[in-house]
């Protein structure tokens, strides 16, 4: 039996739920509560109590208690910090103004380019969608084969943001050294790794510190929280200049 991991939440009467919805709610609490506290918080009656500990299983409420503080410690113990995953000293201490130069550079861009695989292609498309709602010329590559130099060609003041949590993918790579002496196109990379090539490159590298985590060699689960804090902080600073420069 687990409280927390009960399934059949559709069984439930709104009469359970309400008192589902309070026993959660005073997790805390409950191990010390008697059936009439548990009632009268939940504003149901002693009987309605019963039946539902009855209902999730439990055949008495000491039973239901005890297993219920059990459980609700263990998840205490999981459950510690998982927020916590990014604070201020996770970025450069200069961030800001790389992100204002950034900004300037886009501002007057024709064509503004977000360029990502996996989970960072993800990011690249949510980037692109929200310049574009600022009225920006901007679209996502997720495909590292995409004809990008093609599409390209015969344009001029283009901006490619290449999002890399590692900041070393080959096939990136393989596409950005085609801009790399163009006077055409500006690089700027957003990546977890200030010393790696897709970094190097470019003419400004925003970049974060956060440990990579992978698992079956092969698939990251490097947390992106810091990658969108900085297309947000970016995003929010070229719609900032875009205003100033009109109000001029």
């Amino acid at each position: 039996m687990a409280f927390f991991g009960f399934k059949d939440i559709d069984k439930l009467s709104e009469v359970d739920m309400a008192i589902y919805r309070y026993i959660v709610d005073h997790d805390e609490q409950v191990p010390l509560m008697r059936v009439r506290d548990l009632s009268q918080g939940a504003h149901v009656s002693n009987s309605s109590v019963m039946r539902f500990i009855h209902k999730i299983g439990y055949s008495s409420f000491p039973e239901f208690k005890v297993s219920f503080k059990s459980e609700n410690q263990d998840l205490m113990r999981s459950k510690s910090d998982v927020l916590n995953i990014i604070d201020r000293n996770a970025f450069p201490n200069d961030i800001e103004k790389t992100i204002k130069l950034v900004a300037h550079l886009m501002l007057d861009a024709d064509n503004i380019v977000f360029f990502g695989m996996g989970g960072s292609g993800a990011i690249a498309e949510y980037a692109s969608r929200q310049a574009a709602s600022l009225g920006f010329n901007s679209y996502a590559v997720k495909d590292p084969f995409y004809p990008l130099i093609q599409q390209l060609h015969n344009t001029s003041n283009n901006v490619i943001v290449t999002l890399s949590v590692s900041g070393r993918t080959s096939e990136i790579l393989e596409t950005l050294n085609n801009f790399v002496n163009s006077p055409d196109t500006i690089l700027v990379s957003i990546t977890g790794n200030i010393e790696s090539p897709i970094a190097r490159i470019g003419r400004y590298a925003l970049s974060y510190n956060i440990p990579e985590t992978r698992i079956h060699k092969y698939y990251d689960l490097t947390s992106q929280v810091p990658c969108v804090y900085i297309v947000d902080g970016l995003l929010m600073e070229l719609h900032n200049q875009d205003i100033d420069r009109k109000i001029e």
